[in-house]
């Protein structure tokens, strides 16, 4: 009888009895090592491929000093059963694509709840994490360091900018491409709604849009609003500036979880977008595209960065050199929001830089 798959799941001996070697012979020749013929180590090979066989991943990691598992970190408060980072398009996405492409080395993707006061991670083995949109004084990554756990950021560290372990968006260029949009579509005062004292990215969109109005000889507009809760705070800030003498023709909203409360203070009063005032957002999500009238929006193609964080932390615990920052250009999505009648469009779903 040829040899063929089990119904239980096959052992090392099986594989051994069935090639006709030691499981020793078998283990050296599935893991890499021993003086073993390149021939006999292929039918190993390949007779535990048509077992089913698979290493036990226990064993293979107190071997490799490794347990397989990789941790993922989102932005998340205190309070993850309220927190609406669960439930953001661009998270998700990029949760999804982290796990595919950690899976696709054969190892685990373990997502991590919030650091709590007296918690650590001495009772989680993880050879290593990707933190997402670090913070000042980041308790995420205080917490990896202090065990000398490896980690790569998916945007950049603010105490560490210089860290070569991340993957960032061009923030900075795609808020100067959101602005220039804006103005060639007729808006000569455009605010910008950008997130509380948070990462590098909130800094980086500040910074750009200094810039611009310094370059364009425009009054500053910039409007900072608390991510938490994210709805009454744009509602607040965003009714407040049209209270203003010379309220803002145009918005940039420079977080996705400030577009319902952004969008319902402009029904609220009476401004019919992209009619009264246009309207963009720094990230492109769920909330972007079914908003009334869908808004135009930068994708950060979450896959891809996940995708590129996935392997630099994998270079990392192989001991590599750095080979970051990476950085992944976006997309823009010209939707209704910002398109005026007469106006040029530009190309929708153009890249945004070099990518």
């Amino acid at each position: 009888m040829g040899v063929g798959r089990s119904s239980s799941r096959a052992t090392i001996r099986d594989v051994a009895t069935a090639a006709r070697v030691s499981p020793t012979t078998v283990s050296h020749a599935l893991n890499g090592k021993g003086r073993i013929h390149p021939r006999t180590r292929a039918r190993i090979q390949q007779v535990a491929e048509r077992m089913g066989y698979q290493a036990n991943r226990l064993a293979v990691g107190l071997r490799s000093g490794r347990s397989g598992v990789q941790a993922l970190w989102l932005p998340l408060g205190p309070d993850a059963t309220a927190n609406d980072t669960l439930a953001l398009d661009y998270y998700m996405r990029l949760a999804s694509a982290t796990a595919t492409a950690v899976f696709g080395h054969g190892d685990v993707v373990m997502l991590l709840p919030p650091v709590l006061e007296g918690q650590d991670l001495t009772a989680v083995a993880v050879d290593g994490a990707i933190v997402i949109d670090p913070g000042e004084g980041d308790r995420r990554i205080e917490a990896l360091r202090a065990l000398e756990i490896p980690c790569v950021t998916i945007e950049r560290n603010p105490i560490d900018p210089k860290d070569p372990w991340c993957v960032t968006s061009d923030t900075g260029h795609h808020v100067e491409c959101l602005l220039e949009h804006l103005s060639a579509q007729g808006a000569q005062r455009i605010a910008l709604l950008v997130p509380e004292a948070f990462g590098a990215w909130a800094e980086e969109q500040r910074a750009a849009y200094r810039s611009w109005a310094l370059d364009h000889r425009q009054e500053r507009l910039t409007r900072p609003v608390a991510l938490r809760p994210a709805f009454e705070s744009a509602l607040r800030v965003v009714r407040a500036m049209l209270r203003w003498q010379r309220p803002p023709d145009a918005i940039v909203i420079g977080a996705e979880r400030f577009v319902p409360g952004t969008m319902r203070a402009l029904a609220d009063a009476g401004r019919v977008v992209p009619n009264d005032l246009l309207v963009a957002v720094a990230v492109d999500g769920n909330y972007a595209r079914g908003s009334n009238p869908p808004l135009t929006a930068v994708d950060l193609q979450p896959e891809r960065q996940a995708t590129a964080a996935a392997e630099l932390l994998r270079n990392r615990l192989d001991g590599l050199a750095p080979s970051g920052p990476r950085t992944i250009s976006g997309i823009l999505q010209v939707r209704t929001s910002s398109q005026r009648p007469g106006r040029r469009q530009p190309q929708t779903g153009k890249f945004l830089g070099v990518s």
